[in-house]
């Protein structure tokens, strides 16, 4: 969502924005946030809130706003790291990758899961985001990441989404359900599990000498 070009607008949009994610990372389930609630820590009125933001899911799409980006640089940060080095670069590479991405969801974990419940509520992710996150970041993921895997290049953009999934289940694993699943609260060995479950579905190649 743009921010205002007014800097007194923007300034209050983004301190709204501010008080909603503090919100979210209290709330259960995220995407129940009380407008009231964000409009008292923004030091704002219900009405303030309401001129800038019209209903609580335009709050909550600003609110992913911030994760988007920071999910655009992570993918690009890892996939220049791809491009610059040998290719193949090796098990160990994509299994750095992985390890990275696991890590930054489990950073992410409200975002990630208020953007799972607003994409389910919805029935698909929101129109605005799919062009740029189910079609151009994967896309290029998948082209770059062709020459170093063994998969088939046509299924490499499912495969891509396939793992995004997944990935993200696993790493939201509550305490209880990875002692459902293992027996033990060891999300280390979750993380290391991941990371060979991916390279055991892409097949790197070897690295080059």
């Amino acid at each position: 969502m743009p921010r205002p070009v007014d800097a007194d607008s923007a300034a209050t949009f983004d301190r709204i924005v501010r008080a909603a994610l503090a919100e979210l990372t209290e709330t259960v389930p995220r995407n129940a946030i009380s407008m009231r609630k964000v409009g008292e820590r923004a030091g704002v009125s219900l009405g303030t809130l309401q001129y800038y933001f019209e209903s609580k899911d335009r709050l909550l799409e600003a609110c992913l706003d911030g994760y988007y980006r920071d999910l655009a640089q992570e993918a690009q940060r890892l996939l220049s790291a791809l491009a610059s080095g040998p290719v193949p670069a090796g098990e160990a590479a994509i299994r750095g990758a992985v390890a990275s991405m696991y890590h930054f969801i489990v950073r992410q974990r409200a975002l990630i899961e208020l953007r799972l419940i607003t994409t389910s509520m919805r029935g698909e992710l929101a129109p605005e985001r799919q062009h740029e996150f189910m079609g151009t970041v994967i896309r290029d993921a998948a082209e770059l990441l062709d020459p170093h895997v063994e998969i088939d290049r046509d299924e490499l953009r499912l495969t891509i989404q396939f793992v995004s999934a997944s990935l993200i289940r696993l790493a939201l694993l509550s305490p209880s359900e990875r002692i459902a699943l293992t027996g033990s609260d060891d999300e280390a060995a979750v993380a290391a599990f991941v990371e060979r479950a991916v390279c055991r579905l892409v097949r790197p190649r070897p690295a080059s000498a």
